[in-house]
């Protein structure tokens, strides 16, 4: 498919399907490969919940204090134990750019895949809920946690909803929202079910964004309420490449974010110095993957979140 001559000719009533349709085809494969991943990293493999009676264990069942008193002390299996994984819910949120920077930067071939890939693998694992919003100077949601299951239907209304002309790219207003979003929907599935609740974040960009002050405050946030976020950007160019074209899309065109670099100010004996920093020796998220080539997301996403999950789990023993 010719991206720019689509983008330019305009999008008719069915070019979400076909986009859905294209895209999920070209990564089925690699969807079923994640989701394997997925499967090994995401069901709980530690005991967390206490249950059973024992005449040993980790704390007394209250219901049999009575019947072992009655019992003369015969009735001794008043203890519980951990013996099973507790159950695990998730909510994953995929929040994917829309402003013009991605189409700028050859970015939305690469996202689209990435897209359809991490949606298809959630799908197929019915990993739980999930979410879909759009973001550059306005967020919006697409897909609500509360929605109907993730279909081929949904999948190419959403692909129809996408311009990628949004001016901004307001990183922070999305993990703002998302948490408020993320929030909603902890309050509403802590109502209707006894599991562990786990929430996501996947957030594919170009990775340029500003005021990483208010996100690092933003991120704080976002780990004290248990909310996992991981950046995958999407760098359609090679380090040190160079744009050979003419199109107004490649003059704007950035680098590759391997070779951006930021000016910080610091204080050198009592002066202020201009010293140039690598972009991502700057980036406020923790939890990020430089993605070239959809073939790896499998791989490296799940290793990610593998991480994340031993993290999750160290700090709760």
């Amino acid at each position: 498919m010719a991206l720019q001559t689509w983008m330019a000719s305009g999008r008719e009533a069915e070019s979400g399907e076909d986009l859905w349709r294209n895209y999920s085809t070209l990564t089925s494969d690699l969807s079923y490969n994640l989701c394997e991943q997925l499967r090994l990293i995401l069901q709980p493999t530690m005991a967390t919940r206490l249950q059973g009676d024992y005449r040993t264990g980790k704390r007394l069942n209250m219901r049999k204090i009575i019947p072992y008193i009655a019992s003369e002390y015969t009735k001794d299996k008043i203890w519980l134990r951990r013996t099973k994984p507790s159950r695990r819910e998730y909510q994953v949120l995929l929040s994917l750019d829309d402003s013009r920077s991605m189409a700028d930067s050859r970015s939305v071939h690469l996202a689209y895949q990435t897209l359809a890939l991490v949606s298809q693998a959630l799908t197929k694992l019915e990993v739980g809920q999930i979410g879909i919003a759009r973001f550059g100077e306005h967020v919006e949601m697409l897909h609500d946690f509360n929605s109907n299951a993730f279909s081929d239907a949904e999948g190419a209304r959403i692909m129809n909803t996408f311009t990628f002309q949004q001016h901004r790219t307001d990183v922070a207003r999305l993990v703002d929202n998302s948490l408020d979003v993320l929030a909603d929907a902890r309050r509403a599935q802590s109502s209707s079910t006894s599991g562990d609740l786990w929430q996501l974040e996947i957030i594919i960009s170009d990775g340029v964004c500003q005021d990483h002050n208010q996100l690092r405050k933003l991120l704080r946030r976002a780990l004290q309420e248990r909310v996992m976020i991981v950046f995958l950007v999407i760098d359609s160019l090679k380090p040190g490449s160079a744009i050979t074209d003419n199109t107004p899309q490649a003059v704007a065109a950035r680098p590759s974010i391997l070779d951006m670099q930021t000016v910080a100010y610091k204080e050198v004996n009592g002066e202020m110095k201009i010293e140039m920093e690598r972009y991502l020796d700057t980036f406020p998220f923790e939890y990020y993957v430089v993605l070239r080539d959809v073939e790896a997301l499998p791989e490296v996403l799940s290793e990610t979140l593998r991480q994340w999950i031993a993290r999750v789990s160290m700090s709760e023993e």
